[in-house]
């Protein structure tokens, strides 16, 4: 397991929520993820790789997105015409 220093923000938001957790690898920029089963969706916009840390494998930051609009645009889930 890789140890990760997570920060994230809402777009705009100065204010940073510091916190580490455990990823089986470290995620790489532009990839999404959540930190809870019910939690908020975050984008990743920077990693930051610590090989001269033994405590933590990489630093990530990333910034709160809105999953639903994620998962439309991402599956094709907009709704289609129909001429019925």
């Amino acid at each position: 397991m890789a140890k990760v220093f997570v920060h994230t923000h809402e777009k705009g938001d100065s204010e940073w929520e510091n916190e580490y957790y455990p990823f089986s690898r470290v995620p790489v920029e532009g990839e999404f993820l959540t930190l809870a089963s019910d939690g908020e969706w975050y984008k990743v916009e920077m990693v930051v790789h610590t090989p001269f840390d033994r405590e933590i494998h990489a630093e990530i930051y990333a910034v709160k997105v809105d999953h639903m609009k994620i998962q439309k645009r991402k599956l094709n889930t907009e709704p289609t015409f129909s001429f019925e």
